[in-house]
């Protein structure tokens, strides 16, 4: 327990005593008593802010407790889980006195009185608390195994979320039974959120009579006293009456020395007269032992004080700017801490005025002008006034005389007088960025500095509410697992990255003031004067402090804050407001777009919403009223509209359905009031999949908006919605179900699959703990649902059979980390990581900056891909300038707000061009009559043939080779056709099949036809064989000699005949004729034959009976590869057609 409190706190009880009348004694009855404690039970239960959470613990068992041998414990059993983190409590408490159990970083208030702090001291409104004795269950604050949502237990103000309960006096025994009903209205009285002044004691009615300690009510001088006069006599009164013992007051002060005292009065009060009058310019401590003062009355113990009591006056000098100065540099020394303490006089120029009541910093800096040289020591320090002080200006030098020590981490003098002694100045001392270490500020604390360096706003998340911006040395700071692998590397980031910030405050410690200091140019924020992150402030002078920002939410830490109200701060517009989205070129646009909460039903209570159609009640999560709606959805128009998407996949829409009240049919219709009606449609994923809630049961869920004159829906809408993929492998539902959906391009036939995605966020614990490695909670649960994702699209859900698929959405996981890379191992492309490298982000948290949101393709989409982009009209807006109305004042209301796309969300979309290509189709072999057909016989063909696009339509047509042209019959995958010949001929025959956007693909194939009343072929002689004409020997040429003759039979389909060819390098012989085509003067053969003797060969002749007679031998062996061709020759004999 703190020693600094007393033993026992103030403890009511009910007596009863005789009184005397006459001779005959009679007694009072007293009122009836409750029954009193056996043991202990919670007597207080806090659920404060941020980490305001502590509970009290009442003994009235009438002794001492030993916690730590008794085994007593606290459980808390969070979100109704019937498993519990458990504490051990240590340390003792008295009869009649409490034990605080409280949270390690909870507010000051708090931590006064706690006695046990740890990080378990954690819980939430809808958490069971137990007190425990070993096994058995001593009190339980809610119910164990229930969670009754986020409204907790009970109605405000008597209610566990966001309260503090106390019990009443007449409960004297805790809720043994956990599993019972839990209504705190019955033993609790309720107080608004963070109410701590009980918090340290408690009554009950008819407790213990406890004794209290005697103790110093009051001193005269009063602790912190100046302008005593030299011969003041001091006085000191305590509590109840006591006897005081030799040496029980001890006096010495730092001129006059130590004083002998005449010691008067009592029992109660005391007068000290010192033996010598005090010295202009003292310093006194009078000190009260404990040990030496004992209470007059009979309950024993305790006796005497808890502690001894110091009290520290001062008597003024003849004139305070001549009195011997402590400098400041002195009393700050080299440590964190002030290495002098108590009573000071010291010296200094005024360099930040920060005076005026509370919540102004109610004081000032001053700066010793000259310095000791020293760079371990601070020569500012922050002086404490008080409210309404008003008694120095920037440049006064002053003379302060007071308490030195330490506030929240920051030394300070807390001012018994303040006197202006004149002016002087003090140079700003240079800080550069990095610093060395985290500790290397404390020597500039409550020193005037100045940044030369371009600082960049890298967070401004806290500006509307406290008035606060995080800077950055060299550009806004990189979320490190968004550019470097989880772990080590990412922990290595992290910590260059906490060297390169500093927090910039305004003046004072009020929350949600107007004006908002911090706008561009010096001037106040408002909807048209923006400050946008990656925006900077160059020279940067002010006075480094370590504060808080008036609240826990704005921790303690080092602030360099304007020297006084009236001074500015000249951001400059380094990051301009993009005018349009990325130019992405393409002909399809695709966007993927966070809507934060797009709700049409409005969160006016608790649970009014659903999720789904089927799903459980709960919390809306959008505007709180109309007016706010208004605003919502004006924003979101402009931002969606602004987009000049095709396709939009987004998040966080309210998971309402598809009607006509629902919050998709909203939105789409007043797109279409801006755009023009039929703009823009939706996906309504329940008809489409036949499925109701097909994106799931919670409060929020994905879709997609599309243009229907772009684009067109094709193949099957597909829901991920497993349990397997929800869940993630956790024990509970995680992430939101993803919406697949084909598009069409209506231009070119070109399709692509749309993917909209919601991973777990990084908010809240799942079941396996965080690694640590810096990707947060849950990265277990968005890994397995990213693989789950991959296989799934493999499946071909949409069944398309369509490879382009391109994957958007939330994520929650940045650029490296394992969600991403499983994806990328998988085969799909980062496209923002391709095409805008380390310097692309969306989304901003704790000052770092990165993506969750993204784009990513598959191998085939890559490639239609003409680029990717960020619109950056989300994040680098401060959040103030949203939608929402509460914590702004009137005019705010009007001056933060625009009905235009910036801050429609904390998500900047993304932004994808495609240029999609239909694939042609591919004609395979084209297959026809095995042998040569006669004139006039039927000639049928076919061919099959594919496509990459399998939704196409296809037409044919089939080019005969005699100038005429049929259309073709097309069956499934196959085109065919039939035509009769009237002439004789080697035809070539083509097939081509053209798919509704004109794209063609064609295949040949040769189709013999022969007459055989055309005639017949008889010849020989030679011909000149020239050089390259055997394959294989260039140098083989001479004379080449040949005989043919071929005929047709009557009736044949094969001609009669032979032929021979022996020229240098080959001879041949046919085994065979094939066909005969005889047209006009040229008779064309073709045949079989042996070379050199062996078999498998063919040929073909081409002869010409005119003039000048002519032949050409073309010769292949049975793999197709020509063997002999010497082309056309003049022949030296005779070609004949008969």
């Amino acid at each position: 327990m703190h020693q600094s409190r007393p033993a026992l706190r103030r403890v009511a009880a009910v007596t009863t005593a005789a009184l005397a009348v006459g001779i005959t004694p009679f007694v009072v009855a007293a009122p009836a008593l409750a029954a009193s404690p056996t043991e202990l039970f919670i007597s207080e239960y806090v659920e404060g802010s941020s980490n305001n959470k502590a509970l009290e613990i009442y003994n009235g068992t009438g002794a001492t407790v030993d916690l730590g041998a008794g085994g007593y414990t606290i459980q808390v059993f969070a979100n109704g889980q019937t498993t519990s983190s458990t504490t051990n409590l240590t340390g003792t408490v008295a009869s009649g006195d409490v034990f605080v159990f409280a949270n390690s970083s909870a507010g000051a208030a708090i931590k006064a009185v706690t006695d046990q702090a740890s990080g378990n001291a954690n819980w939430n409104g809808n958490d069971a608390v137990v007190l425990r004795k070993g096994t058995t269950v001593l009190d339980v604050v809610g119910q164990v195994g229930n969670d009754p949502g986020a409204a907790g237990w009970g109605t405000d103000p008597t209610n566990t979320t966001d309260n503090t309960i106390r019990r009443k006096p007449s409960v004297t025994t805790g809720d043994t039974n956990g599993s019972d009903a839990f209504d705190p209205s019955v033993q609790w009285d309720g107080f608004a959120v963070d109410t701590f002044d009980g918090l340290g004691s408690h009554t009950i009615d008819g407790g213990p009579a406890a004794d209290v300690a005697p103790s110093v009510s009051s001193t005269t001088p009063a602790d912190g006293a100046s302008n005593v006069a030299v011969d003041a006599s001091p006085t000191v009164t305590f509590s109840e009456p006591v006897d005081a013992a030799p040496g029980a007051f001890a006096l010495s002060c730092s001129i006059s020395g130590a004083k002998t005292l005449a010691v008067t009065g009592g029992p109660t009060t005391f007068t000290l007269d010192p033996s010598t009058n005090f010295a202009l310019g003292d310093a006194c401590s009078l000190t009260v032992s404990a040990a030496a003062v004992t209470d007059q009355d009979a309950v024993d113990p305790p006796d005497h004080p808890a502690s001894d009591v110091t009290v520290r006056f001062s008597v003024p000098a003849a004139n305070p700017c001549d009195a011997t100065a402590t400098p400041v540099y002195a009393i700050q020394g080299s440590g964190d801490t002030a290495a002098v303490t108590g009573t000071v006089t010291t010296r200094g120029v005024v360099v930040g005025d920060y005076e005026g009541p509370s919540p102004a910093l109610r004081g000032f800096f001053i700066q010793d002008p000259s310095g000791d040289g020293n760079p371990a020591t601070s020569d500012g320090i922050f002086v404490f006034e008080g409210s309404n002080a008003d008694s120095v200006k920037l440049g006064d030098l002053v003379t302060v005389t007071g308490n030195a020590g330490e506030n929240q981490g920051q030394t300070q003098v807390s001012a018994s007088s303040v006197t202006v002694c004149g002016t002087g100045t003090v140079a700003p001392t240079e800080v550069s960025f990095p610093v060395a270490s985290g500790t290397a500020l404390e020597r500039y604390e409550g020193m005037l500095l100045t940044l030369p360096q371009a600082m960049s706003v890298t967070e401004h998340f806290q500006l509307g509410r406290f008035g606060q911006v995080t800077l950055s040395q060299g550009g806004r700071l990189e979320q490190p697992t968004n550019v470097v692998a989880p772990g080590a590397d990412a922990a290595g980031l992290q910590a260059s990255n906490n060297l390169r910030k500093i927090i910039l405050d305004d003046t004072t410690q009020a929350q949600n003031v107007d004006p908002i200091a911090f706008g561009r140019g010096g001037k106040p924020l408002t909807a048209s004067n923006t400050l946008r992150g990656g925006d900077t402030v160059t020279g940067l002078t002010g006075v480094l402090t370590y504060t808080w920002g008036g609240n826990a939410a704005s921790a303690n830490a080092y602030r360099i804050r304007p020297v006084s109200p009236a001074a500015t701060v000249d951001f400059q517009p380094t990051n301009a407001r993009p005018s349009s989205p990325p130019a992405v070129g393409g002909d399809t646009r695709v966007v993927g777009m966070n809507l934060l909460n797009f709700f049409t039903t409005l969160d006016t209570t608790g649970n009014n919403c659903r999720g789904g159609l089927t799903g459980a009640v709960m919390d809306c999560r959008g505007a709180n009223n109309a007016a706010e709606f208004d605003r919502q959805w004006h924003k979101t128009v402009a931002a969606v509209s602004g987009t000049k998407a095709d396709v939009v996949a987004f998040m966080e829409m309210e998971n309402d359905g598809y009607g006509p009240d629902s919050a998709e049919q909203f939105l789409v219709g007043k797109l279409n009031e801006k755009d023009g009606a039929g703009t823009w449609a939706f996906i309504d994923a329940d008809a489409r999949t036949g499925h109701p809630d097909a994106m799931g049961n919670d409060a929020i869920k994905v879709g997609m908006l599309y243009k229907p004159a772009a684009v067109t829906p094709v193949g099957t809408t597909a829901a991920l919605n497993t349990l397997e993929f929800v869940n993630g492998g956790d024990s509970g539902p995680r992430n939101r179900p993803s919406l697949a959906q084909a598009f069409r391009d209506n231009s070119s036939g070109g399709t692509f699959i749309a993917v909209a995605n919601h991973l777990k966020s990084k908010g809240s614990a799942c079941d396996v703990p965080d690694a640590g490695d810096g990707q947060g909670n849950c990265n277990a649960v968005r890994v397995r649902s990213a693989k789950l994702l991959a296989s799934w699209l493999a499946s071909d859900p949409t069944g398309t059979g369509d490879p382009d698929v391109l994957i958007l959405g939330d994520m929650n996981s940045y650029a490296k980390e394992d969600p991403i890379t499983s994806l990328e191992s998988a085969g799909f492309a980062n496209l923002i990581e391709q095409r805008s490298g380390r310097e692309a982000y969306s989304y901003a948290f704790d000052g770092q900056w990165g993506y969750l949101d993204h784009a990513l393709g598959s191998a085939s989409i890559d490639s239609q891909v003409t680029g990717v982009g960020d619109w950056h009209v989300n994040s680098d807006e401060p959040s103030i300038l949203d939608y929402n109305t509460e914590f702004k004042t009137p005019a705010q209301v009007t001056s933060l707000y625009a009905p235009d796309q910036f801050r429609i969300s904390d998500h900047d979309p993304v932004v994808v061009g495609l240029h999609l290509t239909n694939s042609a189709p591919v004609v395979g072999d084209v297959t026809g009559p095995s042998t040569a057909t006669s004139v006039g016989s039927p000639v049928t063909v076919s061919a099959p043939f594919t496509d990459a696009d399998p939704l196409d339509a296809h037409t044919a047509s089939i080019s005969w080779g005699d100038g005429s042209t049929t259309a073709g019959t097309v069956t499934g995958g196959t085109v065919s056709g039939d035509h009769v010949y009237s002439a004789a001929g080697v035809y070539t025959v083509t097939v081509t099949v053209t798919d509704q956007w004109g794209n063609t693909g064609s295949r040949a194939t040769t189709v013999v036809v022969y007459d055989r009343a055309a005639g017949f072929l008889t010849g020989g002689g030679w011909f000149t064989s020239p050089k390259g004409s055997v394959a294989g020997d260039q140098s083989a040429t001479g004379k080449a000699s040949f005989q043919v003759s071929a005929r047709y039979e009557s009736g044949a389909s094969r001609p009669a005949g032979s032929f021979t060819l022996a020229t240098p390098g080959l001879t041949l012989a046919s085994t065979g004729l094939d066909w005969l085509v005889v047209t006009g003067d040229t008779a064309r053969l073709a045949g079989q034959a042996t070379v050199g003797g062996s078999p498998g060969y063919t040929f073909e002749v081409t002869a010409r009976d005119s003039a000048v007679d002519a032949l050409r031998v073309v010769v292949r062996d049975a793999s197709g590869t020509v063997v002999y061709d010497g082309g056309t020759q003049r022949v030296q004999g005779q070609v004949k057609l008969h």
